[in-house]
């Protein structure tokens, strides 16, 4: 019995031992591989750092995912192909180790100017029309964010239908313009049923602390813009305008009126007119 137990254990032994030096031979055969020295040099080269978000006092700026190239994924695909190609280079995203998400008690002025985007933001109270903005920016090729009343949200379930099949982005505003919690809850409530997902962003022109601290029990950030538009749209933005700006306009007339001249004069000067949680997320923009 002894004999049979040792015998066992021998084969074992040899088992591990064979079953080791086999996939250090693979190890050693891979590393010494053309591709993969050429992949393991590119993946120096290619590497880009995580960008933090940055806190200074009561705002917050978004940071901005890094990248690196992964080895394993890339050396699988180039093998298949026969030979090393830059082109077949597999990617993933590092995650900054201080992230927006972290934070839901700061407000939000300003996208990462990492990325060539803008946000154009609107506030929809109850009496509002939109139509006219929404043709503008449609015919711009442009999206855009739109704050709505909880009044106007549950009067319009219709228009909000259309501004999110045409890739806009809504979120709630106020509920007839006061931050009653149950209120609020029940205008996100309202709007999360119809665009299945979860509302992100709430806004203030100014440091507000009743909306900042209804938002930070909800986990969603609040919003105070770059640059706030009223009288005088287009005169009042074209000198100030960066990129990683939040724009919000009050509608109006001429907002309306101006909104065709505005979104063509930012998309000539290169800016991507996207919606507030493309130009707020910390991933990157490449795919």
């Amino acid at each position: 019995m002894k004999k049979k137990v040792i015998e066992a254990s021998c084969v074992l032994l040899l088992m591990f031992f064979s079953f080791f030096y086999t996939n250090e031979a693979v190890k050693l055969v891979r590393k010494t591989d053309p591709i993969m020295k050429k992949i393991e040099k590119a993946s120096q080269e290619r590497e880009e750092k995580a960008t933090n978000a940055i806190i200074e006092e009561n705002q917050l700026t978004p940071g901005y995912n890094g990248k690196k190239v992964n080895i394993e994924q890339s050396f699988q695909k180039m093998k298949q192909y026969g030979e090393y190609n830059e082109d077949l280079l597999v990617f993933e995203e590092i995650k900054p180790s201080v992230s927006m998400d972290e934070y839901y008690d700061k407000y939000i002025s300003s996208g990462n100017t990492l990325k060539e985007k803008i946000a154009l933001v609107f506030e929809v109270n109850e009496n509002d029309k939109v139509e006219e903005i929404v043709t503008a920016l449609n015919k711009s090729n442009a999206r855009g964010t739109f704050f709505v009343d909880g009044k106007w949200l549950e009067a319009n379930i219709n228009e909000v239908k259309k501004l999110l099949e045409e890739d806009h982005e809504v979120e709630v505003l106020s509920y007839e313009k006061a931050y009653q919690p149950i209120l609020f809850q029940n205008a996100l409530d309202v709007l999360n049923s119809v665009s299945n997902k979860r509302s992100e962003y709430c806004y203030a022109r100014y440091d507000n602390k009743e909306v900042i601290d209804l938002c930070e029990s909800k986990k969603m950030h609040t919003i105070i813009p770059t640059i706030h538009v009223s009288t005088h749209p287009f005169a009042s933005l074209k000198s100030k305008v960066e990129k990683g700006s939040i724009i919000g306009f009050e509608i109006n007339k001429e907002v309306k009126e101006q909104m065709g001249v505005i979104t063509n004069y930012l998309r000539s000067k290169g800016y991507v007119l996207s919606r507030l949680d493309s130009l707020l997320n910390e991933a990157r923009d490449e795919k």
